[in-house]
C-alpha cells in the first residue's frame, strides 16, 4: 500500500478561535457600547473563563476594546474587518461551538476555511441551539434576517431545520446526509454503502450473530448506516442497541450484551469515541479481540490508531471531504450549481487488528 502524507491545516488555540468570534459579533453590532461580563461571555461561547481573559486581551491588543478596573470592556469602535464587504460570505450553522467537535470533523472545518479564503470567501460559523428545536421556524427566520449568508452549510442538522431551507429562496448546502424528503445539495459519507459492506465483512468471517451500536440521538447519515447494515446482514441475527454520548451509557450496554443468552460475536459500532469504549471495556472484562468477538467502527478519528489492538473502521479523508464541500459551495455563490448535488463519497476500509472469524460461542447460563 503506498502511503502519501498530506499536510494537516493548521489548527488555532481555544483563545484565538474565541476572539474571531468576537470579534464577528463586535462587527455584526450585537453591543453597542459595552461588551457583557467575562462569565455571560464565557457562557455564550461555552468557554472557560480563562480563555475567555485571553481573547479580550487579543482584541484589546487590537485596539478593539478599552478595559477600565471594575467596569465592563467598553467598545472603542466598530471592527473594521480585513475581508472585502463585497466578498460572499459562507455560513456554518451549527448546534454545539467548535471545541466540543471531534478533531475529524475540525480538521475539514479547518481545510473548508483555508480552500474558501483562497477563493476570495469568508467563512463564518455560527452556533445557535434554538435552530435546532423540534420546531426552528422562528429562530430560523430570526438568523436569516440577521446574517446575510451567501451560502448556509447545515452541520447535524435536523429534518424541520432541512425541510425550512428548502422551501427558502436561499442556497443552501448540507455537510452531511438529507433526510428522507428532503433533496437540498449535499455532501457526505455514503454510510449505507458502508454499512453494507461493514455487514458483508461480518458474514464472510462466519458471523451470524452481529450487534449494532448507534448514538441514540441520531442523524440521517445514522438511519443510512442502519439501512445498509440490515441489508448487508441478510437473514443473520443482529439487533441494534442505542448509546447516549457517555462512557456510562456505552459501558451499561456493552454488559447488556455480554450477558446476553446469545453474546453476539461481532459488534459493528456507528462512532468513532463509542467504539474505544467498547474496545477497552471488553479488554477489561477479559473478551479477547477479535478470538471472541470482532469489532468495526465506521467512523475514523485520529486517537484510534493508538489503541491495541488498533480497531478495523472506514476513514475519510478530511481535505477530499473539505475540497468537495468547497467546490459546491462555491459552485451555487456562483449561481451554477454542478449537476450532480448529492454526492457520496467512499471511505476507505482500514483492516486493523479487531476482525476475526467467528467463534463457537456456548449459550450463557
Amino acid at each position: 500500500m503506498k502511503i502519501t502524507t498530506n499536510p494537516l491545516p493548521k489548527r488555532t488555540s481555544l483563545a484565538v478561535d474565541a476572539a474571531i468570534c468576537l470579534r464577528e459579533r463586535i462587527h455584526r453590532g450585537d453591543w453597542a457600547q459595552y461588551l457583557p461580563g467575562e462569565m455571560s461571555l464565557a457562557r455564550d461561547l461555552q468557554v472557560g473563563r480563562n480563555t475567555i481573559r485571553a481573547a479580550l486581551a487579543i482584541l484589546e491588543k487590537e485596539g478593539l476594546i478599552h478595559t477600565v478596573m471594575g467596569r465592563r470592556r467598553e467598545l472603542i469602535g466598530p471592527v473594521k474587518m480585513a475581508e472585502d464587504p463585497l466578498k460572499k460570505v459562507a455560513v456554518i450553522l451549527m448546534p454545539a461551538p467548535w471545541h466540543t467537535l471531534t478533531p475529524s470533523t475540525l480538521l475539514w472545518m479547518d481545510a473548508l476555511r483555508s480552500r474558501l479564503t483562497s477563493a476570495g470567501w469568508h467563512l463564518q460559523m455560527l452556533v445557535d441551539p434554538s435552530a435546532f428545536r423540534r420546531t426552528p421556524t422562528g429562530a430560523l427566520d430570526s438568523l436569516l434576517a440577521q446574517h446575510p449568508a451567501t451560502v448556509w452549510i447545515l452541520f447535524r442538522s435536523t429534518k424541520a431545520m432541512q425541510s425550512w431551507f428548502e422551501k427558502q429562496d436561499v442556497s443552501t448546502v448540507v455537510a452531511g446526509s438529507c433526510h428522507a424528503g428532503v433533496r437540498l445539495p449535499q455532501i457526505d459519507t455514503d454510510f449505507r454503502a458502508t454499512s453494507r459492506h461493514a455487514a458483508a465483512r461480518f458474514l464472510g468471517l462466519g458471523h451470524r450473530h452481529l450487534a449494532v451500536l448507534a448514538p441514540a440521538v441520531s442523524f440521517a447519515g445514522d438511519n443510512e448506516s442502519l439501512a445498509g447494515f440490515r441489508e448487508g446482514a441478510g437473514d443473520a441475527n443482529f439487533r441494534v442497541h442505542l448509546c447516549h454520548d457517555s462512557k456510562i451509557s456505552v459501558i451499561k450496554t456493552m454488559r447488556t450484551l455480554l450477558s446476553a443468552t446469545q453474546r453476539p460475536t461481532a459488534l459493528f459500532v456507528l462512532q468513532a469515541g463509542h467504539a474505544a469504549t467498547a474496545l477497552t471495556y471488553l479488554s477489561q472484562q477479559g473478551v479477547h479481540v477479535p478470538a471472541q468477538m470482532s469489532l468495526l467502527s465506521r467512523d475514523h478519528e485520529p486517537f484510534l490508531t493508538h489503541l491495541v489492538p488498533e480497531l478495523a473502521r472506514y476513514e475519510r479523508q478530511p481535505e477530499f471531504f473539505a475540497k468537495k464541500l468547497a467546490h459546491l459551495v462555491t459552485a451555487l455563490g456562483d449561481n451554477a450549481p454542478p449537476k450532480k448535488a448529492q454526492q457520496l463519497l467512499m471511505p476507505t476500509f482500514v483492516r486493523g487488528e479487531t476482525l476475526g472469524t467467528a467463534p463457537v460461542l456456548k449459550k450463557n447460563r
